[in-house]
């Protein structure tokens, strides 16, 4: 960058902005401030023009300012302001203004077009404007009007200037003038004032700031109050202010204010006159001293007999209220109250210092008027930390008629759960509403009995003072607590107070959360007065107990940590009790202490064990116990507990809950196990839970209490999907264990998890473990929708495997099978069971004759298999009373299998029961007991019930569930006709049903008609089974069963039933992200949503340490995935991801990821974005795609680029987010292949691709993007570019959007391609619920044929697939492309399909065709096309045509109808397109209208369809197509036609149009600045990359080794002096080193450049290159080489190398290797004491001095003649004009030259001689000898001699061959058609051209070319064949060198045909397209 003197100016700084302003068509001599605002901040005033003023704002005029601007985020708005702006000039016309930051060039837009002025009425002096994106304002302009209140008192007008300024969400509208004509208003007393401020809009007002320039007392002014609506949403803000300004306080006199909202209403009017009726005046007395006064905002709330106010805004502190020693009056209105009997003040505790000391408060009515003034003394603090510790004080107002209301002291007992958690540090508020009112909400501030409040079952006393509220009736209790960890469970709260004599107690039960993620998620809750409040629980208290507890001396001083006790003993256990101090403020548990504390419990019995436990709070640093004591009171016993333990978690042990058994003499002492609990988590998705986990293990003597699974035995993350978690448990033994109880605190759809089931072992190294199975979810909106379940314990297994449960055989021994149950005393005859063993081959029944409490049977069980079930049947016998089946224990004497089965059933009389259970084996999971629910539909036919007993016995693929019962024992069931009854049955596990057989007995021989079975799964695995029967059962005799057996006739899976979610998300997530290996500086990484309905922005991760932050991501749909996006230099290592966890703030729900990849960003941290997919409860994500990117760089020169290039891929779920392709560079004409791992896609639909390479040259040529996932080659995505990505080139993008093409068909077509088609259209769901439009498909071959297939409007449905068929004829050779387009649509209708699949019912050929494309009645929307891509074919474009529609310029020229054109090629056509209007003008008289087709490339253009619908009539005048690419054809259709209707009105009018004119386009770049050529002086940077292949020692040879290097540039004024890089300016970085050199000379557009090195008599090492890049510091201008050379090229060879400079849209140079012969007499023999070289010189340059002398070839050695060939490789010279020769010796010597031969190696010819023939004497002590050798002629093959005398013989050719034509010149009829200009001619043919041809001898006049005349020429030329085209043009000399040419007429006299070339345009510069030269077509007649 340089500045205007010249000098360098040093790059630009983040902080630097360039300001551009464009005047209008009024300037300005003003200056002109400026505010810019961003998100975070603004800036300004930035005065711009300040010294400089009478240069700049001049009309039509753009300005530039270099500004710097600090951080303020991203700019959304500016405002501008007119500063001293002189009479003279009234107003100033500003158009625009933008914004450019001069690093990244990132440009923002404001325009404007607006008129600033401060004296006109119309116009303001300053404006706002907002930035504008995609034409669009990223914020609205609103309009707010203000309404200023005077108020009505004496002298309360003013005449001096007032100022407001609006503050809102967004900023600020500055500080504005109110005004009127760009003068101050006058604001009369009692008036409103009405103004109008104009800003960018503000969001939510927050306040405003008022001020008022009185500089005497006599101009202070009185506001009332300040009102802003905003009329766009209708939203009203009321600013109360009621004080004069200015104001004086604390003795500074303040001319301004700030007022805050009082109100917001919506769809209020506004209240223009004052209602008096109830008017009050209120004030209130703040104390004298210096501390009394408050920053709060103050209330008021006023009680009177009819109703209460609410609350009223008296005013805040922060506006100078309330001071010391001050009094404030206002005026409220207290209407319809009725007679006042209190009223309560207070404040928000807001501000720096919001406590109060309030004197008092008086009271006035003004309406009606009372002398009287009530006079209310406070004298007391209204603070929290003062005083009594309430902001809030309420007083008793004297009714004359009744006695004062006392004040009374409410005592409110607040008792928090014992639930875990239930605890909260939050502020919770309390309002106490009697009969007489209420309290208003008080905090609880103040606990009287404990420290810290609201601790874990812990009682808290607190006082509020309130006027007598009469009976209590509710409280309203509430916490602020927001996020997880906060809520509260509160068990009651009993409030106790004193009234007169009267001491009531009134109890409010809760016993529920104030949580936001438990319980209704409500944290406020309303509890009403128990009625029997007063009768308090009774519990016998027959226990009191003293308690002695020992703290060891190395305990660390206590902290708040609560600590409980609970008691077991043979007759129960006591609540938990804490052990809290009786005196409050006394400290228990210090070190070496001993504590004493009085219990009260129930009647215990004998005690066995106690439990102790601590809470688990931040920065407990634990508790070393020694010892407990107990002592019962009353029987003195006493009991002992040696402890001697720490509970802690940071030890060993890392327990917070401890058992001790009771050691007596008189019991036994049981032992202390360390249960292993292990948590088996199932394989389901989303299984896992973050949850904490609780459990409660229970047994025949007592339970563990609730421990909290807090360190697992086994490593990685908790409670993972699939896992087993193990933990110990210690605890007194609990004997047999019986249930456990499991739960967790996880709130929400998704935060569960799902429970396979819990084990247990007593002890680490125990060989049997108890299972307790659940196979469910506990998830609060799936399976059970609990959180907490219990769950009972089917047996115990062996933890050791020695033999895996084979098929027994007879010598394998035997099972002995030990039953026990309920004791039999009652019963007189053994029970009858009957146990039978399914095992994998077959299943056994024994019977069991149950006699005792015990008994013992022994079975082989042989061939039966292993066992993997037992099932219990009976009783077979009739029942006096119940009988417990509690344990079968099985043990195998062979294999020592052992296992213990829980039945844990009843059999009770008159009862057949069924139970079974699954087989326990050590290492394999047992079956789930599955609940079966059976649906049995009886038929809707006469006589269809029944009456009767029915079994059923389902079967399945592992076993049958046995016979169960339907009704019971001894009695019928009916079913009734067209009835549905429903039973379950548990059952293990059956597999999938296949058949069900149904036993039915009747006693009166009737049939029952079975229509159908259905059996559904009710949580195991939610399935759903039909058994059709639709037939009759039929009754045979009265004894026997009919059994029919029912065949499974379909199965469904159903989804798992999921409870609603009960509120609506608002789109927050709270977001947990846990990493390690963490990059000490945090690297800025963003998170980005995606959605069923879209993504999130991005937005910053706040941490990775596990911490939740906050993600706003609004309303995107079901989450599908998170994209990690890293924003800066990649990492050195990937980032390892432990836990990804979102919890919706609203909704509660919970989402998982997919974690397959381990780390973020890659293993080695390479990568730039890492996504994962969200993963729901049984629902499995998307998947985890690896997609192969095919990069096709183009082969047009310098195509390639080392540019960093970023792609991002779209589909149907979403896109990739941006990726960086990681290669640093793409070579001309190469393919490359990335990888991107992402999630899945779905079907694509386009790619960004981008760089950031700014500078001619510094682009890229991209031809295609392939597509496809790893190992699916079939299914490839084409993404066509076929255009630069380069700033200097075309259109100047670095950014292309790249629509999907198509997909790959790997082979041709095979087979016939006519025949029939089977068409499936497959519907996407986003298409509108309405019906939908009628469509078509059109099938076409590349010769233009086509056949359609109509799909009827309403066919296409949402995420369908619609089938139908096409019939090819033979016409037909392949099919080339498909056409889908609307037919038939009404307004609103949209339908989107994803894919059009055909296949050949005959060959099974198959063509997909993925459209992803929206169809709609709109511009684009109408008409898709995709055309068939086919491996090792070219991929047809998909083009768009853009069409320049010119309507006649005559009256009545205009048609309102529809218009539609059919554009046709070579390659087929666009089919009927109709043009979409975008308003009344279009083909209006004159206009020209611009509209786009796009449609599968249609080949050369040739002719087009124009019609038009019904309407007026329509003169069309010309229509021109252009492709829309930066290069392609302009293709002229001359009309000049009249469309009018038929009159039969049958056929729509439509005309035919040829191509008249075309004209190639070539596409230049676009040089930056405009300029016309390259500039190549000054300084140019050389950047030598390290290579990907390329090893970090070879790069750091190289970057030893390029100071040796030298390298010579050439352009087209030149060629640079060598360059050397020694001593050059080197910046190196571990992967580059750059060079700076100067070129002190212009050269001209660079072509060349030569490369060597300084001399090779240095014994260096050798250079090898790969690629460099080098660019001009101040263009930009860059180009690149690819050397993949070693210099020197041989140890005795070429020390230099040359390159042709390539630059796009321009013709490069090849490299050419020439041979050197030369032709001497003694060289070879004096070789090696010689130094010769030889410099070539052509048309292009030349190649330098190279050696002739160091590597020889073909050498002839004669007596005197010699020669010897020289190989040089160098950019082709073009004509060989010269050499130079170079000598010097060591020796004198003489040498001989004759001659030198120079030609290509590749050509015979021409061979260019240069004649020497000199002796050349060298000295060896003078410098070298030249000589310069000029070419003496060129020996040329015969070919090229015909060449030659062909164009020489040109001039002389023979008459014969001559063809004569006649040229007819028809100059228009129009003002100013003729032209003086020189006109000329070239005729082409289909054999050949003519030469240029001047028209200038006209045989009629003799100045040619004038108004209406016609001028003919005749010319000679050579045969040129039928005439095709011709040129036609002028050179554009003379006065009045426009021309209109209306037509040639060419007359062919050889062939005797004539040719009529209609052009009718005008060819001059000044007119249209500004063409002077235009190619014509000879006209198409249709006849």
């Amino acid at each position: 960058m340089r500045n205007p003197q010249g000098g360098e100016c040093p790059l630009p700084s983040d902080d630097e902005w360039k300001v551009s302003i464009l005047t209008g068509n009024a300037g300005t001599e003003a200056s002109v401030a400026l505010w810019i605002y961003g998100d975070k901040g603004f800036t300004g005033p930035i005065t711009l023009g300040k010294d400089n003023r009478k240069q700049l704002f001049f009309p039509r005029q753009e300005d530039e300012f270099q500004v710097k601007i600090n951080s303020i985020g991203n700019i959304y708005k500016i405002r501008i302001e007119l500063d001293e702006l002189p009479n003279e000039q009234p107003e100033w016309n500003l158009q625009r203004v933008i914004l450019q930051h001069l690093k990244s060039k990132k440009t923002l837009n404001f325009p404007s077009n607006t008129w600033l002025s401060r004296n006109r009425d119309d116009r303001e002096f300053l404006c706002e404007l907002p930035v504008v994106e995609a034409g669009k304002p990223i914020y609205p302009i609103v309009l707010y009007h203000v309404y200023i209140h005077t108020g009505d008192l004496e002298q309360a007008d003013t005449d001096s200037a007032v100022y407001l300024c609006i503050y809102g969400k967004r900023g600020d509208s500055g500080l504005r003038l109110l005004h009127k004509t760009g003068i101050p208003v006058s604001f009369q007393r009692g008036m409103v004032s009405v103004f109008e401020v104009e800003a960018v809009s503000l969001g939510k007002l927050q306040k405003v700031l008022l001020r008022c320039e009185a500089t005497t007392k006599s101009q202070h002014w009185y506001c009332d109050k300040v009102i802003v609506r905003e009329a766009e949403n209708n939203s009203e803000y009321v600013f109360n202010c009621e004080r004069w300004l200015p104001f004086v306080s604390q003795g500074i006199i303040h001319s301004e204010i700030e007022l805050y909202p009082q109100e917001f209403e919506k769809n209020q009017q506004p209240e223009m006159q004052e209602a008096n009726e109830g008017d009050w005046k209120i004030t209130v007395v703040t104390g004298d001293f210096e501390t009394a006064g408050t920053t709060a905002t103050v209330f008021l709330y006023a009680y009177g007999e009819n109703k209460a106010s609410g609350p009223i805004i008296l005013g805040s502190g922060k506006q100078q209220l309330f001071n010391p020693n001050s009094e404030d009056t206002f005026k409220i209105n207290l209407r319809d109250l009725g007679q006042l009997y209190k009223i309560r003040i207070g404040h928000d505790n807001t501000g720096n210092d919001p406590s109060w000391y309030l004197e008092e408060v008086r009271l006035e009515r003004v309406v009606p008027f009372s002398y009287e003034e009530i006079c209310l003394p406070i004298e007391s603090w209204l603070s929290e930390d003062k005083g009594e510790g309430d902001t809030w004080r309420e007083v008793a107002i004297r009714n004359p008629a009744e006695e004062l209301l006392p004040l009374v002291v409410y005592e409110v007992h607040v008792y928090t759960g014992s639930k875990l958690g239930a605890e909260t540090d939050s502020n919770v508020y309390i309002n106490l509403i009697g009969t007489r009112g209420d309290a208003g909400k008080r905090k609880l501030h103040r606990s009287k009995n404990n420290n810290v409040k609201f601790r874990h079952g812990q009682m808290d006393i607190f006082c509020i003072k309130a006027v007598s509220l009469g009976d209590l009736e509710k409280v309203l209790i509430s916490h602020d607590g927001a996020g997880p960890g906060s809520g509260w469970f509160l068990d009651k709260i009993v409030i106790k107070h004193k009234e007169g004599e009267e001491a009531q107690e009134v109890v409010f039960p809760c016993n529920r959360w104030l949580a936001e993620y438990q319980d209704d998620g409500k944290t406020e809750r309303e509890l009403t007065a128990n009625k029997y409040g007063s009768l308090m629980k009774t519990f016998l208290k027959a226990q009191r107990w003293r308690v002695q507890v020992k703290t060891d001396g190395d305990s660390p001083e206590p902290q708040e940590c609560r600590r409980t006790l609970v008691i077991y003993g043979s007759k129960g256990k006591s609540d938990e009790l804490l052990l809290s101090p009786q005196t409050p403020g006394y400290v228990c548990f210090l070190p070496r202490a001993t504590d004493e504390f009085i219990i009260e419990t129930g009647d215990l019995g004998d005690v066995y064990k106690i439990r102790v436990s601590c809470d688990d709070v931040p920065g407990f640093r634990g508790w070393h116990l020694k010892s407990f004591h107990l002592q019962e009171l009353h029987t003195k016993q006493e009991l002992n507990f040696e402890c001697n333990c720490w509970l802690v978690l940071k030890r060993e042990d890392k327990e917070l809950v401890k058992e001790f058994p009771a050691v007596t003499g008189d019991q036994k002492t049981f032992p202390v196990y360390k249960y292993v609990v292990s948590v088996h988590i199932g394989d389901r998705w989303g299984a896992e839970t973050f949850a904490n986990v609780y459990l409660t293990l229970y047994g025949k003597r007592g339970d563990t209490g609730v421990r909290k699974l807090q360190t697992s035995l086994t490593k990685g993350r908790k409670f993972q999907r699939n896992k087993v978690d193990s933990f110990l448990v210690e605890a007194v033994s609990l004997s047999q264990l019986q249930k456990v109880v499991i739960g967790h605190d996880g709130e929400g759809y998704g935060a569960g998890m799902y429970l396979k089931m819990v084990t247990v072992k007593e002890s680490p190294d125990s060989d049997k473990e108890w299972v307790f199975p659940l196979w469910n979810w506990l998830d609060t909106h799936l399976g059970l929708c609990e959180t907490v379940c219990e769950i009972v314990t089917v047996g115990r297994r062996s933890t050791l495997s020695p033999k895996l449960p084979e098929i027994n055989t007879k010598s394998s021994g035997f099972w002995i099978m030990d039953v026990t149950g309920s004791d039999l005393s009652g019963e007189e005859d053994p029970i009858c069971l009957s146990f039978i063993f399914f095992g994998k081959l077959s299943h056994k029944k024994l019977p069991l004759q149950v006699t005792g409490k015990a008994i013992q049977i022994k079975d082989e069980l042989a061939d039966i298999g292993s066992i993997y079930k037992v099932q219990v049947t009976g009783p077979h016998s009739e029942l006096k009373q119940p009988w417990h089946l509690d344990l079968l224990h099985m043990k195998h004497t062979g294999t020592k299998e052992e296992m213990y089965l829980a039945f844990d059933c009843w059999f009770n009389p008159k009862e057949d029961k069924c139970v079974e259970l699954p087989a326990l084996y050590a290492d394999q999971e047992p079956l789930p007991v599955v609940e079966y629910e059976i649906h049995l539909h009886t038929g809707d036919l006469k006589k269809a019930d029944a009456t009767g007993e029915v079994y059923l016995r389902i079967q399945g693929e592992k076993s049958d569930s046995g016979k169960r019962w339907l009704n019971s024992k001894n009695s019928l069931i009916t079913f009734a006709r067209g009835q549905v009854d429903i039973f379950k049955i548990k059952a293990v596990y059956l597999g999938k049903l296949n058949q069900v057989h149904v036993g039915f007995k009747s006693l009166r021989k009737d049939g029952w008609f079975l229509e159908k079975i259905v059996i559904k799964e009710v949580f195991y695995p939610f399935s759903a089974h039909v058994f059709f029967h639709n037939g009759w059962i039929n009754k045979r005799s009265k004894e026997d069963f009919v059994e029919v057996a029912i065949l499974l006739k379909e199965t469904s899976m159903t989804s798992l039933p999921m409870k609603n979610l009960d509120t609506k998300s608002r789109g927050r997530w709270q977001t947990w992200v846990h990493c390690t290996q963490v990059p000490e500086d945090l690297p800025n990484i963003q998170v980005v949503a995606f959605g069923r309905k879209g993504k999130s922005p991005a937005q910053k991760v706040q941490n990775l340490s596990d911490t939740p932050f906050l993600l706003t991501i609004g309303d995107i749909g079901d989450i599908t995935k998170l994209s990690f996006v890293l924003c800066g230099p990649s990492l050195r290592r990937g980032i390892k991801l432990h836990k990804l966890q979102l919890k919706d703030l609203d909704t509660k729900q919970e989402l998982g990821f997919h974690t397959e990849a381990p780390c973020l960003f890659g293993e080695d941290g390479s990568e730039t974005v890492t996504e994962l997919a969200a993963v729901r409860p049984d629902q499995p994500p998307l998947r985890e795609v690896l997609y192969l990117i095919k990069v096709h760089t183009g082969t047009l020169p310098a195509s390639e680029t080392d540019a960093d290039v970023f792609i991002t891929v779209f589909g149907e779920w979403g896109d990739s987010c941006k990726r960086r392709l990681g290669r640093s560079h793409f070579e001309k004409g190469q393919v490359c292949i990335f990888e991107m791992r992402a999630v899945d896609l779905g079907q694509l639909s386009k790619v960004l691709v981008e760089h950031h390479n700014v500078g001619y040259g510094a682009g890229w040529y991209l031809d295609q993007i392939v597509i496809h996932e790893s190992g699916k080659t079939e299914e490839q995505y084409v993404f066509l570019c076929q255009q630069w990505l380069d700033s200097g080139v075309g259109d100047a993008q670095m950014e292309r959007t790249l629509k999907l093409l198509g997909k790959v068909r790997h082979g041709m077509l095979t087979g016939k391609i006519y025949g029939t088609w089977d068409v499936h259209v497959t519907t996407s769901d986003i298409s509108s619920s309405s019906m939908n439009p009628k469509m078509s498909l059109t099938v076409c071959d590349e010769k233009g044929t086509c056949t359609s297939v109509i799909f009827p409007k309403g066919s296409l449905k949402k995420e369908q697939i619609y089938e139908a068929s096409i019939e090819l004829t033979k016409k037909f050779n392949t099919i080339f492309k498909v056409r889908l387009e609307i037919e038939e649509v009404e307004e609103g209708e949209t339908w989107h399909c994803r894919e059009v699949k055909l296949q050949h019912r005959e060959t099974k050929n198959i063509l997909e065709f993925p459209f992803s494309h929206n169809f709609a009645d709109e511009e684009g929307g109408r008409v898709a096309e995709l055309p068939v891509l086919m491996t090792g074919s070219p991929f047809p474009a998909v083009k768009i045509y853009v069409l320049y529609i010119t309507t006649g310029a005559i009256p009545g020229s205009g048609t309102d109808a529809d218009v539609s054109v059919m554009l046709q090629g070579s390659l087929g056509d666009t089919g009927r397109r109709k043009l979409i209007r975008k308003g009344d003008e279009n083909f209006s008289k004159g206009k020209v209208d611009i509209f786009q087709v796009e449609a599968v490339d249609i080949g050369i253009l040739q002719r087009m369809v124009v019609e038009k619908g019904r309407g007026s009539d329509w003169l069309l005048e010309k229509i021109v197509v252009k492709e829309s690419a930066s290069s392609g054809t302009e293709i002229l259709f001359m009309a000049q036609t009249w469309l009018k209707d038929r009159r039969d009105g049958k056929r729509s009018a439509s005309v035919t149009l040829d191509a008249t004119e075309v004209q190639e386009r070539r596409s230049t770049s676009a040089w930056p600045l405009g300029r016309e050529q390259m500039n190549s002086e000054g300084r140019w940077r050389i950047y030598f990359t390290k290579h990907q292949e390329e090893t970090k020692s070879e790069f750091e040879k190289l970057s030893e080794n390029i100071s040796k290097m030298v390298m010579v540039f050439y352009g087209s004024n030149g060629k640079s002096n060598p360059v050397s890089m020694e001593n050059k300016v080197e910046h190196q970085t571990e992967n580059q080193i750059t060079y700076d050199i100067h070129l002190p000379s212009n050269l001209g557009t660079l072509y060349k450049v030569r490369l060597g090195l300084q001399s090779l008599e240095n014994n260096i090492s050798q250079l090898s290159l790969r690629h460099f890049k080098i660019q001009n510091i101040s263009t930009l201008d860059t180009f690149s080489l690819t050397i993949n050379k070693t210099l020197p090229l041989s140890s005795n060879g070429d020390r230099w190398i040359e390159f042709p400079i390539q630059w796009p849209l321009k013709e490069a140079f090849s490299v050419v290797t020439y041979h050197l012969t030369v032709f001497s007499r003694n060289i070879l023999n004096e070789r090696n004491l010689l130094h010769m070289t030889a410099c070539i010189y052509g048309t292009h340059g030349d190649t330098g001095d190279r050696s002739l002398l160091q590597s020889l070839q073909n050498v002839q050695q004669g007596e005197k003649n010699e020669s010897f060939l020289v190989i040089v490789d160098a950019v082709d010279l073009g004509e060989l004009e010269k050499i130079v020769l170079l000598i010097s010796s060591k020796t004198d010597c003489k040498l001989g030259i004759k001659k030198l031969h120079v030609q290509e190696a590749v050509k015979e010819h021409p061979i260019y001689v240069f004649e020497v023939n000199e002796e050349f004497s060298v000295n060896a002590n003078k410098p070298k000898m030249q000589r310069e050798i000029p070419a003496s002629f060129v020996i040329r093959g015969a070919k090229q001699k015909n060449d030659i005398d062909n164009n020489l013989k040109k001039e002389g050719s023979q008459v014969k061959s001559l063809t004569e034509y006649t040229i007819k010149v028809y100059t228009g009829d129009k003002r100013g058609a003729g032209t003086d200009a020189n006109v000329h001619i070239i005729l082409f043919g289909n054999e050949d051209k003519s030469e240029v041809f001047q028209l200038s001898q006209s045989l009629e006049h003799q100045n040619p070319f004038e108004r209406g005349k016609v001028d003919t020429f005749k010319i000679k030329t050579k045969k040129l064949g039928s005439l095709s085209s011709i040129e036609i043009g002028h050179d554009g000399k003379g006065f009045a060198s426009g021309w209109f040419l209306e037509k040639v007429e060419i007359t062919d006299a050889a062939r005797n045909s004539i040719h009529c070339f209609n052009c009718n345009r005008w060819l001059s510069e000044d007119e249209s397209d500004g063409l002077t030269v235009v190619q014509l077509y000879p006209q198409m007649l249709d006849f």
